[in-house]
């Protein structure tokens, strides 16, 4: 029988240079297979630490918390559990997110707790103006977080789909807006948004070492995201291992972003590629404010600036590119893609309305 020593366990994530772990915590009470899994740790030594921790509760059969806590206390024990696997801000946002169910359920044992009880809680969350993307988002965190904690399927329905579709340009639109921001100092960010659909913290991250002018490329591996709720802004990888990619640039966004680069009017010494009038890097939220203003200004719909991801990739799609294709230019996962940001057009409706028209009754 080989032993393999706990620094074996650590895995170290060559995407983003994390480390994690992954650990048999036995069976439930149904026979299921339970796991714990961690992963986003700084340093190995931090991982080996949480690893022997959950490893000592698992020996000591005390891999679940007692049902007799509270489901505030089991909620929050699992985000104390998570606090080095998740960014800061990942660990802001679920913490309040599990927040707004303490008045409805947090005084409740987890042993008491059903699935009608929590579903009652997100209708009333819905009646008080929670929309139902941040119901479903509360949705998951809590069956994880249950499941995780007590080893038991909490088993809700999960809150409907918004009825509200998101707005997003037309092509129309888009060329407005890119015409009337053409005297702005920030045009070159401008044009690479409507080219290229980056995030908007992938935008601010960017810096000229990135930019190989003779390939005509750009290369996409970090972004500046606001923690809340201090609004302090921080440098990290993109969202995702997907996200972390090499963009081809179209002559005339490449001339652009050169002749910016040559004629800066930015102090020197900046390392970033776009920068505010004091030579520091640009705030995410900023740039959202920005944008906004200046749709305004060109009489087109102020909807922020990651809409225009939404357009890019109904535009790309129509135009008869393939999904991955679509995928990896946006930095994004296929299957999120087509769930969150493909929409039909009217053409493509009237289109495929003639096509199968024509196949059955030619």
């Amino acid at each position: 029988m080989i032993v393999m020593a706990d620094t074996d366990m650590i895995i170290r994530d060559p995407a983003t240079g994390t480390f994690g772990f992954r650990l048999e915590l036995g069976r439930d009470r149904n026979g299921a297979r339970m796991q714990a899994r961690r992963a986003g740790f700084a340093t190995e030594q931090a991982a080996l630490v949480e690893y022997r921790r959950l490893s000592r509760r698992r020996d000591a059969n005390l891999a679940r918390p007692r049902l007799s806590d509270t489901m505030q206390t089991v909620c929050q024990d699992w985000l104390r559990s998570r606090e080095q696997e998740l960014q800061p801000n990942t660990l802001y946002n679920y913490t309040w997110l599990l927040g707004l169910l303490y008045p409805y359920i947090g005084k409740v044992r987890a042993s008491r707790l059903s699935a009608r009880m929590t579903e009652r809680a997100y209708r009333d969350l819905e009646q008080a103006g929670y929309s139902r993307s941040t119901l479903r988002t509360l949705d998951l965190v809590l069956t994880k977080a249950f499941a995780a904690q007590t080893g038991r399927t909490l088993g809700t329905h999960k809150p409907r789909v918004s009825d509200r579709v998101r707005p997003v340009w037309t092509l129309a639109e888009a060329r407005r807006f890119l015409e009337q921001v053409q005297g702005d100092r920030l045009y070159p960010l401008w044009r690479l948004l409507l080219t290229t659909g980056l995030r908007r913290g992938e935008l601010c991250g960017l810096m000229w070492q990135d930019l190989e002018q003779d390939q005509g490329s750009l290369k996409v591996c970090r972004q500046r995201v606001i923690e809340d709720p201090t609004s302090e802004v921080r440098e990290k990888p993109p969202k995702s291992h997907n996200g972390t990619r090499t963009l081809l640039l179209d002559p005339a966004t490449l001339t652009t972003l050169t002749t910016t680069k040559t004629h800066a009017k930015a102090p020197a010494g900046s390392r970033y590629m776009f920068t505010g009038r004091t030579g520091r890097p640009l705030r995410p939220d900023n740039v959202t404010s920005r944008f906004n203003r200046l749709a305004a200004d060109a009489g087109v719909r102020s909807i922020g600036p990651h809409q225009v991801r939404h357009l890019l990739v109904s535009s790309l799609l129509d135009g008869g590119y393939g999904i991955h294709e679509v995928a990896e230019r946006l930095g994004h996962d296929p299957g999120t893609l087509m769930r969150y940001y493909t929409r039909v057009s009217a053409a493509r409706r009237r289109q495929a309305t003639h096509r199968i028209a024509e196949l059955i009754a030619p």
